[in-house]
C-alpha cells in the first residue's frame, strides 16, 4: 500500500501495460538520503513520508510536460511534472495532516487550484503555479472549509465565468450520505453554499454531467440526477435531486462507482453482486454496465457538433455505432439526409457521420443479408474517397495560390500537385459510384472541374519516374497506377507514391498511410489553415510514426 506507479498501454499490443514511471522511487531518492535507520520512531516517520495517500492528473492538460500532484500519510502534498522517463518533483507543501483526496482543477492562462480533502473531513483550496517573479515554484493557500466529521470520499469542482466577468469555482464533496456544495471566488470568498443528504447509504461515484447537472450512484444500486441552481435565499444555492429510471439490471446489484467518456454519450458503472446468494462465489463477479441516458443523446451531440471535427467526439461516434447496431431505426436522421457538398469543413464533417451510419448499418447487416452488406461497403469506400477528394482540392486550390503568388513551387509541392491532380482526374473521369451515392459526386463534379483546369495550367514534372512496386512497370505523367492497374500505397493527404525508402505514417483508427510529418510540413509549409497534417482527413486521429508516437 502506499506505492504509485504510473503504467502505459503498449500501443503495439493493446493487452499489454507497460510500467511507465515509478513514482514513488522518484519520491523516495528525493527525501530519503541512504542513511541506517536504527530507532522505530523515526522508522515510523520515514513510513509515514513514504506513503502515498492519493493522487490526481490535470482536469484538462493545457501545457506539456504533463503536472500531477500526490499526497502523502505525513502530510506533505508533492507537486510534480511528467518528464520522459522521469517525474521532476517541483514543489513539497506540508499540511497539518494526511490528505485523503485530491482534485486538480487547471485554468488555462492563470494559476491552477488544488482541492485537498484532509483526514479531518475539511476540505483545503491552494493555489500554485509556475515561476513568479522571485523565479520560484510557488503554493499559496487560500482558505479551508466543511467541519471536522466524516472524511471526504471524492470531489468535483467546475470552473465558472459570469456574464459580469467574474470568476468562480463551484466545488462538490462526498461525505459518507451527505453532498455538499460551495461557491467560491478565485481569492477564498464564500458565495455560497449548500447540503444535500441522498438518504441512500452511501455515495459512492460522482461524476459531471454538464454544467450544474451530475450524476451520484449510491451502494444500495440506486442512480440520480442532481441539478444545482442558484436561488435568491440566503444559502444562494439549490440542489434538485430525482432518480433515475433504468432498464439495467441493477436491481441486485450494489454500486461502487460511476464513469463517464469525454462528451458523457458512455457511461460505465461498476456493480457487486451483494444481493445475490452466491456473490461469494465466482459465478456472479463483478460487472461493469455500459450505458447511455437519453438526455446525453450521441447522435445529438454529433449534429451539433460545430467544430467539424471528431477528434473530440470519437467516443460519441462509437456510441452511434454501437446503438445503431442495436436499434437501426436510430439512424434515421443521417439515412434520410440530402447533402449539398461544397470543400468546405462542414462538407467534409457531413461525408464522416454518413461513414459512422454506413459502418453501424454495415455491422447489422453482415450476419443477415451479405448482398445488401456488401452495397454498403461500396458505398462507405466511396464516401471515403469522395472525402480525400475535398482534402486534395483544397490543397490543389491552395497550391495554385501559391503558384500565382511566387511563379514557382517547391519541388515537392510540385510533386504533391501532380499526384493530386491526377487522384481527382480519376474520380471524376472514372469513378464508379453506388446508386445512392450518385447524386454526390454529381453534385460536386463541376467544382472539382474548376479545380483541375486552374491546376493544370502549372507544370509539374516529376522529380523520379513512378515505377510500380508490384511489377516494376512505369506509371505514366497522368496516371495513378501502371498499365496493369496494380493498387499502388500512396500517401492519404497528398497521394505521393510511399515507396521502401520513405518514412511514413499511420492512422491508429482507420489504418491509412501518409509520408512523413517533416516531407508534409515541407509541402504545406507548416500551415494547418487548409489541412491538419498532424491527423488523418478520415477519421481526425492523430497519426503515429513508427516510434508509435503521435505527430
Amino acid at each position: 500500500m502506499g506505492q504509485l506507479t504510473i503504467y502505459r498501454l503498449e500501443e503495439q499490443c493493446q493487452s499489454s501495460w507497460n510500467t511507465y514511471v515509478d513514482v514513488s522511487d522518484t519520491w523516495q531518492s528525493h527525501i530519503y538520503d541512504r542513511h541506517p535507520i536504527e530507532a522505530y520512531d523515526e522508522l515510523q516517520i520515514m513510513v509515514d513520508e513514504m506513503t502515498i495517500t492519493c493522487f490526481a492528473w490535470e482536469t484538462t492538460i493545457h501545457q506539456h510536460p504533463v503536472r500531477f500532484a500526490f499526497g502523502t500519510k505525513s502530510g506533505k502534498i508533492v507537486f510534480c511534472n511528467l518528464k520522459p522517463n522521469v517525474p521532476k518533483i517541483e514543489h513539497v507543501h506540508q499540511e497539518e495532516e494526511a490528505s485523503r483526496v485530491i482534485k486538480y482543477i487547471s485554468v488555462p492562462g492563470q494559476h491552477h487550484f488544488l482541492l485537498v480533502g484532509l483526514e479531518s473531513g475539511r476540505l483545503g483550496v491552494y493555489r500554485f503555479g509556475g515561476a513568479n517573479q522571485l523565479g520560484a515554484f510557488f503554493v499559496q493557500y487560500i482558505a479551508t472549509y466543511f467541519e471536522e466529521d466524516l472524511c471526504i470520499s471524492a470531489i468535483e469542482c467546475e470552473v465558472e465565468r459570469k456574464a459580469n466577468g467574474t470568476e468562480q469555482l463551484l466545488i462538490i464533496a462526498v461525505k459518507a450520505t451527505y453532498l455538499l456544495m460551495i461557491e467560491i471566488d478565485f481569492d477564498g470568498t464564500l458565495r455560497s453554499s449548500a447540503t444535500l443528504s441522498m438518504e441512500n447509504f452511501m455515495i459512492t461515484g460522482l461524476q459531471q454531467v454538464c454544467p450544474r447537472r451530475y450524476i451520484v450512484c449510491t451502494l444500495p444500486g440506486k442512480m440520480f440526477h442532481l441539478q444545482v441552481d442558484e436561488v435568491s435565499s440566503r444559502s444562494g444555492l439549490q440542489i434538485a435531486q430525482q432518480e433515475v429510471a433504468t432498464d439495467l439490471n441493477v436491481g441486485s446489484y450494489a454500486l461502487y462507482g460511476v464513469a463517464a467518456s469525454r462528451t458523457r454519450t458512455g457511461w460505465f458503472i461498476l456493480g457487486y453482486p451483494s444481493r445475490r446468494f452466491d456473490h461469494l462465489t465466482l459465478r456472479s463477479p463483478t460487472c461493469i454496465f455500459f450505458c447511455r441516458f437519453n438526455q446525453r443523446d450521441a447522435l445529438e451531440m454529433l449534429l451539433a457538433n460545430s467544430t467539424y471535427r471528431l477528434e473530440s467526439y470519437h467516443d460519441a461516434a462509437e456510441m452511434v455505432r454501437f446503438h445503431g447496431n442495436k436499434q437501426p431505426k436510430t439512424l434515421a436522421p443521417l439515412e434520410d439526409a440530402q447533402l449539398e457538398l461544397s470543400l468546405d469543413e462542414q462538407s467534409i464533417y457531413q461525408l464522416k457521420l454518413q461513414l459512422i451510419q454506413l459502418s453501424a448499418r454495415i455491422s447489422y447487416n453482415t450476419k443477415r443479408n451479405q448482398a445488401f452488406t456488401l452495397g454498403l461497403y461500396a458505398q462507405h469506400r466511396f464516401i471515403c474517397a469522395l472525402i480525400e477528394c475535398i482534402n486534395a482540392s483544397r490543397i490543389v486550390r491552395w497550391l495554385v495560390e501559391k503558384y500565382t503568388q511566387r511563379k514557382a513551387l517547391h519541388p515537392m509541392q510540385q510533386e504533391a500537385l501532380r499526384c493530386l491532380r491526377n487522384f481527382i482526374r480519376t474520380l471524376t473521369a472514372e469513378a464508379q459510384c453506388p446508386g445512392e451515392c450518385e447524386y454526390l459526386l454529381t453534385k460536386l463534379k463541376p467544382t472539382l472541374l474548376e479545380v483541375l483546369e486552374a491546376a493544370d495550367q502549372i507544370e509539374t514534372p516529376a522529380i523520379t519516374d513512378e515505377v510500380c512496386s508490384f511489377c516494376d512497370a512505369p506509371i505514366y505523367a497522368y496516371r495513378e497506377k501502371c498499365p496493369d492497374s496494380h493498387a499502388v500505397f500512396r500517401c492519404v493527404l497528398t497521394k505521393i507514391q510511399i515507396t521502401l525508402e520513405c518514412e511514413e505514417i499511420t492512422c491508429e483508427i482507420c489504418q491509412r498511410y501518409s509520408i512523413g510529418p517533416t516531407v508534409l510540413g515541407t509541402i504545406l509549409e507548416q500551415s494547418m489553415a487548409i489541412v491538419d497534417y498532424r491527423k488523418c482527413c478520415i477519421c481526425d486521429a492523430p497519426f503515429k510514426g513508427s516510434g508509435s508516437k503521435s505527430v
